[in-house]
């Protein structure tokens, strides 16, 4: 993972024409490749909805090609004003969390954000022979064993730089997911550690809750993966230095 941004950019998605993209992105995945969204709910190929105008939007684009190779979001318990809103989990799933753990820890309703819309295209998420030329938007595309071998981290990178992003910010205390099991344990080998928050459902698949804590975050993270978190962390913070977001804002 050494050479993960050789390959690959990370960006904060924080101007209309990079929200733009993210939303494309969630579009082909979601709808096109998934079939999770209804396509006529949306006037154009942009998957978005309510709690947008109040998270912190991530992006990562393969260099090479420029194509968007995965983007994720943290929903923040705010919006622009200070007024506490919703996060999707309580609107959606709220069946499937457990309050007795968030209680546990101590925390209350606006202590915790919500890592949410986490999308990567199939051509980034599947195994694909070497020698396998991939028609992306028009085109062929051959992706090297170099490029190929980083594509297993796009979904950890993404994660670190949801992390690196709550790290910043002082009125969160904790971040919670509706995640996959098998993407849980994807996350344990470099060292993030959600705990069950919840029961197994049904949405989209099958999601479980999972939650962790701030302060579990930086000393659990493998040896191996630190410089990559470190690389990752001083990404966001430089972004968030020169764009200061929404969730800065009201933190």
């Amino acid at each position: 993972m050494s050479n993960f941004f050789d390959c690959f950019e990370l960006v904060l998605a924080t101007t209309p024409a990079l929200k733009r993209e993210v939303y494309k992105v969630r579009y082909q995945v979601y709808c096109d490749e998934l079939g999770y969204e209804d396509k006529s709910q949306f006037l154009q190929p942009l998957e978005r909805d309510r709690f947008d105008p109040h998270s912190q939007h991530f992006l990562i684009r393969h260099k090479r090609t420029g194509l968007a190779a995965g983007t994720a979001r943290c929903v923040v318990p705010f919006d622009m004003f200070g007024h506490k809103q919703p996060l999707p989990s309580e609107l959606f799933c709220r069946h499937a969390l457990d309050p007795s753990v968030i209680t546990a820890m101590g925390l209350r309703r606006g202590d915790y954000a919500e890592v949410s819309r986490i999308a990567i295209p199939a051509v980034f998420r599947r195994c694909i022979p070497v020698d396998h030329p991939m028609n992306l938007e028009q085109r062929v595309c051959h992706f090297s064993p170099e490029e190929r071998v980083n594509f297993p981290h796009i979904a950890t990178c993404l994660y670190f730089a949801l992390a690196a992003f709550y790290q910043q910010c002082d009125a969160i205390q904790s971040m919670i997911a509706m995640m996959e099991p098998r993407l849980m344990k994807h996350l344990n080998r470099a060292g993030i550690y959600f705990q069950p928050a919840g029961q197994l459902i049904d949405y989209h698949g099958s999601r479980q809750a999972f939650i962790l804590y701030k302060d579990d975050l930086l000393t659990n993270i493998k040896p191996l993966f630190k410089p990559f978190f470190e690389r990752v962390r001083k990404i966001v913070d430089a972004e968030l230095a020169s764009e200061t977001p929404l969730a800065l804002e009201i933190a």
